[in-house]
């Protein structure tokens, strides 16, 4: 089998362009920094797993720059829309952004990667077009392009060059890309020469890899921390030990096999093909103790796997090759059954699986569980619907946020419906009453003024003294002017009279100073009403602007809320049919199981008749 590595997608490496590409600078434009904040949004959203709503920032970029682009295509990959990354991809690899080109690191990480996608997806062609179109030097990425050549060109790979050792020198792909070399070797049978080049790759794996920056920035968490490296490398090293002994086996070296295998963990991603060499190996041995537990192993505990029911019957069949007829034939009987327990349990496999089960993986059956770990099509069919679960969750979330925005925007519309059809009319009825008020008040006043001694300005109580005073001295006045009029010496009254109007001018200037003042009090009273009466006027005038705004959200978010539900709509029909996908291949699986079942009952009943008539030949012979 062809080795290959499991890539993140593209669209994080896309993120590398926030540094190397210049920032807008101060004459950019304000569609390009719009652009920019959402590309950041888009950013940190995507960097917190939520690929749905990064995708959502950078639909709203005016003019979406070239690190924009280039992220939304990743984001397309991860949400399983290769059509879409396809069309975007190609117009921005053809042509020149508002941000510029594309560096051409940037280029081949992202067709490299989309290239490893398509070749996943089992689209060589496509794979090919866009692997064809990397562009030297390769610098970093060179491990990766020679592993995916080695996949698209399996299993006509060119062959071993000695400077591969120096060019992946550091790499993580170096030990698959020699892999590669050593199973092409082995297919041409050449497995002495697979040894040779299998030491020196183990000599050059006691040497530490190292990363760029880039890689080592750009990494998983839990990948940074180290665990998913000793996963790897413990697998490699497993893989490396199960290489070496089947080319042991090739070579007929079954003692040094033996010897190899003897050893393997028992607690590996690979004992089962370890346990299944060994097997053979201990059969070319005959060593038939040691072949009898590892077949009862395999049958204990690998229930579900192919040669586990082999076993089943190679049981019998090597106590018969040992001439020991009554334990084969019990050990074939007891294959009888067991052939017959696993057909019953097939037929129970028949019950379709849930999406409610994959999201909750310990409600599947044990033979549901162990096909989606080992079919690699429904492995992959099971991270798309696992895929399309986490963006329905997402978008649940969404609609809700819509929803509750819609209720706030309703809200608010009515609120402002309330006011501008209750509180506008109320307001303005108190301005043109209070504005008539100070209207009348300023004119009193102003009359006021003009008076020498207005009557208006005395106070309350004294005021019809004041009048009756004024009168009485006004017509004293005119007596006296008629008395000098004929001859007479008014001096004395006159001199009376003057100090009686000071007297009264000096009453009227004390009364009319506080009248004056409480006047200008309530004017000030008057005038600071209707300032805030014409201020809650101009807010609720303002409020028929923000209104216009508000139907505008509520129109937006009514489309925004209709085109959420489309897309649950069409979720909803890819989950369906991902997981009748799932289910058809499932059936499958069990059927071509059902068929190996049968055929080893079939040659386990051969066995059992043949037995059965030997031993009845040698009763007969010894009668």
């Amino acid at each position: 089998m062809v080795w290959q590595l499991n890539y993140r997608l593209f669209s994080c490496c896309s993120v590398l362009l926030t540094l190397l590409l210049s920032a807008p600078s101060a004459q950019a434009t304000e569609s390009l920094l719009q652009t920019e904040k959402q590309y950041r949004l888009a950013a940190w959203h995507f960097f917190r797993d939520d690929d749905y709503q990064a995708l959502l920032h950078l639909s709203l970029a005016p003019e979406p720059a070239a690190k924009a682009r280039l992220l939304q295509a990743g984001l397309f990959l991860q949400l399983d829309m290769p059509a879409a990354t396809a069309a975007l991809l190609e117009q921005l690899l053809a042509e020149q952004t508002v941000s510029g080109a594309l560096p051409q690191e940037l280029r081949n990480v992202a067709l490299l990667q989309f290239s490893q996608y398509q070749f996943e997806q089992q689209q060589p062609e496509q794979a090919r077009f866009y692997f064809a179109k990397l562009s030297a030097p390769l610098l970093q990425l060179t491990g990766q392009a020679t592993l995916l050549q080695q996949m698209l060109t399996w299993p006509n790979i060119t062959p071993f060059d000695d400077k591969v050792f120096q060019q992946l020198a550091g790499q993580a792909e170096l030990p698959y890309v020699v892999i590669n070399h050593i199973l092409a070797l082995r297919q041409q049978q050449k497995s002495a020469q697979a040894l040779q080049l299998l030491a020196r790759l183990n000599t050059a794996l006691s040497k530490p890899t190292t990363m760029s920056f880039w890689q080592q920035l750009f990494r998983e968490p839990s990948t940074a921390m180290g665990s998913d490296d000793r996963v790897e490398r413990d697998a490699l090293a497993d893989y490396l030990l199960l290489l070496k002994a089947g080319l042991l086996v090739d070579e007929k070296r079954w003692a040094e096999a033996q010897q190899v295998l003897r050893g393997f963990a028992s607690n590996s991603v690979l004992t089962l093909p370890a346990m299944t060499l060994y097997r053979d190996v201990l059969i070319e041995n005959r060593q038939i103790p040691v072949l009898l537990a590892v077949l009862q192993q395999l049958i204990t505990r690998y229930p579900l796997a192919p040669a586990s029911w082999l076993a089943a019957h190679q049981i019998g069949m090597q106590l018969e090759l040992t001439f020991e007829q009554q334990q084969a034939l019990a050990a074939y009987r007891w294959a009888e059954q067991y052939y017959q327990r696993q057909l019953t349990a097939n037929a129970g496999y028949r019950v379709p699986v849930t999406a409610e089960q994959l999201a909750n993986p310990d409600t599947l059956t044990p033979w549901q569980f162990y096909q989606l770990r080992q079919q690699s099509a429904l492995y992959q069919l099971n991270r798309q619907l696992d895929a399309v679960a986490q963006l329905q969750q997402q978008q649940q979330q969404r609609l809700a946020r819509l929803a509750h925005l819609t209720d706030v925007v309703q809200s608010k519309l009515e609120q402002q419906q309330q006011l501008l059809t209750q509180a506008l009319p109320r307001l303005t009825a108190k301005q043109q009453g209070l504005q008539a008020q100070s209207a009348a008040l300023a004119e009193t006043i102003r009359q006021a003024q003009n008076e020498p001694m207005a009557q208006l300005l005395w106070l309350n109580d004294a005021e019809q003294a004041f009048s009756q005073q004024q009168h009485m001295l006004t017509r004293a006045s005119s007596r006296l002017q008629q008395l000098a009029a004929d001859g007479r010496d008014m001096t004395a009254e006159n001199a009376r009279l003057q100090r009686l109007k000071g007297l009264l001018t000096w009453h009227y200037q004390q009364n009319s100073a506080e009248r004056s003042y409480q006047l200008a009090q309530l004017q000030q009273q008057l005038t600071a009403e209707l300032q805030q009466i014409d201020s809650g006027i101009q807010r609720l005038a303002a409020l028929e602007g923000k209104t216009t705004r508000l139907l505008a959200q509520q129109q937006q978010l009514t489309q925004s809320m209709a085109n959420e539900q489309g897309f649950s709509v069409l979720l909803a029909e890819q989950q369906q049919q991902l997981l009748r996908s799932l289910n058809q291949a499932l059936q499958q699986q069990r059927l071509a199981e059902r068929e190996q079942l049968m055929a080893l009952q079939r040659l386990n009943t051969q066995a059992i008749a043949r037995l059965m008539e030997q031993v009845l030949l040698s009763t007969e012979e010894a009668n």
